[in-house]
Parts: structure tokens; sequence; C-alpha cells
């Protein structure tokens, strides 16, 4: 769940009048992602021209045009896959009259020995022997054996091998049913590579609840959860227009839950106040605003946690051990500033020097950035400026989580707002609720739907997350 699926790399050698055989094989059971190479190792290029000729002639008789039968020129076999193509091109010249029926069936045929072709110009090849790689997952060993196995008359080597770091399998990630719609926010930014961390486990918490608190209202959250159920539990054909909507409908339905549960924290329904569970941000501006600070500390040590991880697992152990710095430096530059303002806790920072929370760490920091920049052989100078320009970068990032407080705001403004202007006729009351619908429902959840989503994309993502991986795409004919 939190790593891409483990990746095993196929070798195998079978014999050349069985390749074709084997090769359709695998692509029934869609279980291996071949090994491509930037030049085709064989040449085919004689044999391909060979099957676009024959597929120009057949698509000239399948629409009823005038096509000349060209002369092809003989077929040099050297596996099971040639003859077939001979037979073809022998079958083509040989018959002046051929059915539609069978002008289908050959049409499909060529499509088959391309998928074969496409694959065998990545093959290796001894006198006797096609030797094929790929990446195979996990679990799928047997299977993919047993497929070679009895393709080839069990005339095969077949040998899996954990992958050689350096080297860059296909991702395929694997997260239970109710992460899959998270699962879409992650793959829109870029898939993780086999070596990163997949981080839709921490989205799927981390999205609706930064959602429910710049959106915390009871009833606006319960209508965008039903309006999202309903298009989830909605058929294709009624919902044709809103089959982008229904991919997203089960965050949204997550989004809604969070709205209602911060809408009973905040005291709001439907833009009505009642009191609070905790507090509402409208009263208490200065708590909330750094509470959106503290969150946005908390959400990026989480990213340097990760981030530590994947370079733990790329085999760059400084600077994985070096993240644990920019941790203990982002709490200490926010104790610096909370220590001023005294809101979340009395003295808060007061048994500490004020100096010593930024001085410390960043000295801290500058050595280490030397240390591991004269290590990699890139100026251990350079390493000073390290604090100064990153720590610059994290503080315009941190301060993007203000948003939190802004649109929670800008919510509770809106909807009183709307509540004010309407009067109490019935007239009045339908116009609020249209407005309400098409201002807030629609357009203010988009809104904030995008507001957290760049939170995540931009904010975070950028800590830890590439997102350069390749799909795992199993071979089928």
């Amino acid at each position: 769940m939190f790593k891409p699926v483990r990746m095993y790399k196929l070798f195998t050698a079978v014999i050349k009048d069985h390749i074709g055989k084997v090769i359709s094989a695998l692509g029934e059971n869609e279980s291996c992602h071949f090994i491509g190479k930037p030049v085709p190792n064989i040449d085919i290029t004689c044999k391909k021209n060979i099957l676009l000729s024959i597929e120009h002639y057949v698509d000239g008789m399948l629409l009823k045009a005038p096509v000349k039968k060209r002369e092809i020129p003989g077929i040099g076999i050297s596996n099971d896959v040639d003859i077939m193509l001979h037979d073809i091109a022998i079958y083509v010249q040989s018959h002046d009259e051929i059915t539609t029926q069978q002008l289908i069936e050959i049409k499909k045929t060529i499509f088959y020995l391309k998928s074969i072709y496409n694959v065998l110009e990545n093959c290796n090849e001894t006198q006797y022997t096609y030797l094929l790689e790929a990446w195979v997952p996990e679990g799928k060993q047997d299977i993919v054996q047993a497929s070679i196995e009895d393709a080839a008359n069990c005339k095969s080597i077949v040998y899996f091998s954990d992958p050689v770091f350096g080297e860059t399998p296909p991702t395929i990630i694997s997260n239970p049913q109710m992460m899959k719609p998270f699962e879409k926010l992650v793959k829109m930014y870029g898939l993780p590579s086999y070596y990163e961390l997949d981080p839709t486990w921490v989205v799927f918490v981390t999205f609706p609840l930064i959602f429910g608190m710049m959106y915390g209202d009871v009833g606006h959250g319960i209508i965008i959860f039903l309006l999202s159920m309903g298009i989830f539990l909605s058929g294709e054909k009624r919902f044709k227009k809103f089959t982008g909507f229904k991919d997203f409908s089960p965050i949204l339905m997550g989004c809604g839950v969070f709205s209602v549960i911060f809408g009973f924290l905040y005291g709001e329904f439907l833009g009505f106040k009642f009191h609070p569970l905790w507090l509402s941000p409208s009263e208490n501006i200065s708590y909330f605003l750094v509470l959106s600070v503290w969150i946005g500390v908390l959400h990026l040590i989480v990213g340097f946690v990760l981030n530590g991880i994947n370079l733990w697992n790329n085999k760059k152990y400084l600077r994985a051990i070096f993240q644990l710095q920019w941790i203990i430096f982002s709490i200490s530059s926010v104790y610096f500033i909370t220590g001023f303002v005294d809101i979340v806790s009395p003295g808060f920072g007061g048994d500490i020097p004020q100096i010593v929370l930024i001085l410390l760490p960043v000295a801290v920091m500058a050595a280490s950035a030397m240390m591991i920049n004269s290590i990699e052989g890139k100026g251990g100078l350079s390493g000073i400026m390290v604090p100064f320009y990153l720590g610059i970068e994290y503080a315009m990032h941190l301060m993007s989580y203000m948003r939190l407080l802004i649109m929670a705001l800008a919510h509770s403004t809106i909807s009183a707002t709307i509540i004010a202007l309407s009067g109490s006729s019935t007239v009045s009351i339908v116009v609020a609720g249209i407005i309400t619908f098409v201002l807030i429902i629609i357009v203010e959840t988009f809104i904030v739907f995008i507001q957290t989503l760049r939170l995540h994309w931009v904010e975070w993502f950028y800590l830890f997350y590439r997102g350069k991986g390749t799909e795992f795409r199993g071979f089928r004919l």
C-alpha cells in the first residue's frame, strides 16, 4: 500500500520454433512488461514492410477500392511467426477472390503478427533461441513460468531476479478500493517511480480534512455529500455528461463528511450560527491564523519524513538524515513566531532564548549541508547558503497554509451575506436558495477543492514527490 508493487525481472530463452506461441501465451495473461531497447536488436524491417503491403491490399479490398497486387519478396523463415507471415502472403497472392469474412480474419492475423514482431525487435538472438526480458509483478511469476513452459513444450529457460539498483522497473500502485479515487489525484500529478513511496494513503486522510477546515458548514456539507452520492450511485446512461464528476464523487463525499464535522465544531448551518462545539473562525481570527500555520508545519513534516524514506531507499543516506534537521527547523521557527504572539499557550517558548530557536538550527543545517556537498563533490562552501535559500522557499510554502483561515472566513461571510440580503417572502427565499446553490455549492466548492489540491500538489509534493514513474503495461495481443 505504501510502496509500488514489487517487480521481478524475467529472463527467458526460447527455441525459435516456439517464440510466437510463447509471446502469444504471455499476451493472454498480460503479466509481462517487456523491456524495450533504444535501438532494435533484431532487424525485421523487411518483414514489417511485407506486412504493410499485405495490409494495404486487404484494406483496399475491404473498401472496394482498386488495388493492384504487389509482388511480395521471399521471406526468410527463422521462426514460427515467419511461417504464419509466409502462409498469409502466399494465400493473398494465389487467390483473386477473397470473401469479406476471410479479409477480416487476415486483418486480425496482421494485427497479431505486428504485436509479435514488435516484441521480437527487443529480443536478443542466438543461433537457435530468442532471449526475452520483461518485468513481472510479484505474485505473477508462477503464471508466467507456466505459460512459457506450456507454449514452448518445456524447451525453454525461465529465470526471475530482483531489479538491480539503478534499473527503472515500471510502476503498479495497489491501494484498498476506498482509496482508489484519491489514487487518481496522485496519478494526475504523476505516477510514483518504483523507488518512491505512494502518497495516496496520506492524501486519503489529509485531503478531505483540509477541505473540511476551509468549508466548515453542516448544511452545505450535507448537500455536497448527498449530491456526490447521487452522482456516484447513478447509472452511466443517465449521467453521461457527468462521467468526470462521477470519478471524483467519492472524494467529494469524504469532503462533505468533514465539512459537516467542522460545521459542528465552528457552529455553522447554512450560514446560520449556533453554539460551536469548539470555536468559530470569524470570532477567533488570531487563534486560527496560528493554527493554520501549525497545520502547515505538521503537513510539511510528514513530507520531510516521506522524503527521508525516499532518500534512504535510493541509498542517499546522508541526505535522508538531513531531513531530521528540517523537521527541527520547522518546529523551532514556528515556536519562534508564536513565542511573540502568545496565543496558543501562555509563555509559549518563553523558557528558551528566542534567537536560539532560529540561529542554532540554521547553523547546524549549514554545517551539515557543507559536509554533504563536500562528500558529494559539489563544493563545501556552497552549503552555507542552503539553509537560506531553501528556508525562504520553505517559508513561502508554509505561508500558503494561511488560506485555511482565509477560505473558512470567506465561506462564513458569503453565507451570512446571502442570509442578510434575503427577505422573509417566498420569492426571496427561493432566490437566496438559488444563489446559495450556484455561488456556494458549485462555485465555492470548486474553488476550495482547487485550493486543497494546490496545498497538496504545490506546497506538499515538492518536498518529497517527483512522480516520474513509468506505468506498468502488461503486454497483450
